[in-house]
């Protein structure tokens, strides 16, 4: 066989292999669904009640029972108010969410100054749909009711007043 036919027969073999590599639709569809936003509203305030001075804590269980550490609690009726603090959400159909509680101390205070303080801290969650281990949820027909307690730190000598703080609770879609 001659150069001129090899050559000839490579140019042909290649120009088959090179006929159309790749190919274009037309028309492509892409989709997207926006869905609602998760919200969370403050209803019921935290509610420790009242309690003496006594170096101990007070526990509000997120089901709203009250607990202590010491002697801190007053008796029978001079309780107060004593609750778990609600919040509620609204979000997407069935779709699941995180809870995010504060990590660190809260502080309360009487507005008089530093001696004048209190922590509130061990912040638990509870509801329909909560695993409250895990800090998350499953919102029921797009909405839920987060219940949320914590323990309060009081002091041997907490001056007497009435204390108040803020914290924060997050809820993110999972």
């Amino acid at each position: 066989m001659s150069k001129l036919a090899l050559a000839i027969g490579a140019l042909v073999m290649a120009g088959g292999a090179m006929a159309q590599s790749t190919a274009t639709t037309n028309s492509a569809t892409a989709n997207a669904n926006v869905i609602a936003p998760i919200t969370i509203t403050n209803g019921q305030t935290l509610e420790f009640g009242n309690v003496v001075a006594g170096a101990g804590t007070v526990t509000i269980a997120a089901n709203g029972t009250r607990t202590d550490s010491t002697t801190a609690l007053t008796p029978g009726g001079q309780q107060g108010t004593i609750r778990a603090a609600t919040f509620n959400m609204a979000g997407e159909g069935t779709s699941s969410y995180a809870i995010t509680l504060p990590s660190t101390d809260v502080t309360l205070s009487d507005g008089a100054g530093t001696p004048h303080t209190m922590t509130v801290n061990a912040f638990k969650v509870a509801g329909t749909g909560v695993d409250s281990l895990l800090n998350t949820g499953v919102l029921a027909a797009g909405v839920a009711t987060l219940n949320v307690g914590a323990t309060l730190n009081v002091a041997a000598l907490q001056a007497p007043g009435a204390y108040t703080g803020t914290y924060s609770v997050t809820v993110a879609y999972n």
